[in-house]
């Protein structure tokens, strides 16, 4: 798919992506490498940022599109907060994103619920499985378990011992109780009956 936004909207999720890109990046040509580290982060533009969406959430859902209304001032008591902004850049920074790091009860998750419930009056989380050439499993951590076995000629060696074992013993019982003729005539055929004619 062109954007991952698109994954959410075929699982009935309202998302949305916001990007300074018109179309979709040429494997990452454009977008600067796949690690975002703090020092190349631009505050101001973070900040400006922010602003923008914010007010064109609000004005969207406060109807003043259009209207030449400032909702988020910066002298204003709804400013952004730029020390707020940076706190959170520092915890993003410092904290792997990527879904297979990512467990259902992460710090990080629980984190954003919390600051988010502080503004709205309901929050759930919501793990959806995107589809994609990647898959990623729930639990990052495992305990693994790693048993020495034998090998299977240790196997195959056993089984010959208790098979003659067997043997030997079948042929003790037999010779013990019923006689050598008996046991021998165990392996020998039987004699063919062969119909006589009259």
């Amino acid at each position: 798919v062109a954007w991952e936004h698109e994954q959410f909207s075929r699982l009935r999720v309202t998302a949305a992506t916001l990007s300074e890109l018109s179309v979709t990046p040429e494997l990452l040509e454009s977008t600067g490498g796949l690690f975002d580290t703090r020092q190349y982060v631009n505050e101001t533009a973070i900040v400006r940022g922010v602003k923008l969406v914010a007010e064109s959430l609000a004005r969207h859902i406060y109807g003043h599109q259009g209207k030449n209304i400032q909702i988020f001032a910066d002298e204003s008591s709804l400013a952004v907060n730029p020390a707020y902004i940076r706190s959170w850049l520092d915890v993003l920074s410092q904290t792997p994103r990527v879904a297979p790091f990512l467990s259902k009860d992460d710090l990080f998750v629980m984190a954003l619920k919390k600051e988010l419930a502080g503004h709205v009056d309901e929050v759930n989380v919501q793990h959806e499985t995107l589809e994609g050439i990647f898959t990623f499993y729930d639990s990052t951590s495992a305990r693994l378990n790693i048993y020495q076995v034998a090998s299977v000629t240790f196997d195959l060696l056993l089984l010959l011992v208790l098979g003659s074992y067997l043997i030997v013993l079948f042929s003790f019982l037999v010779i013990t109780t019923r006689g050598l003729d008996d046991l021998i005539s165990l392996f020998r055929r039987p004699p063919s009956r062969k119909l006589k004619t009259a």
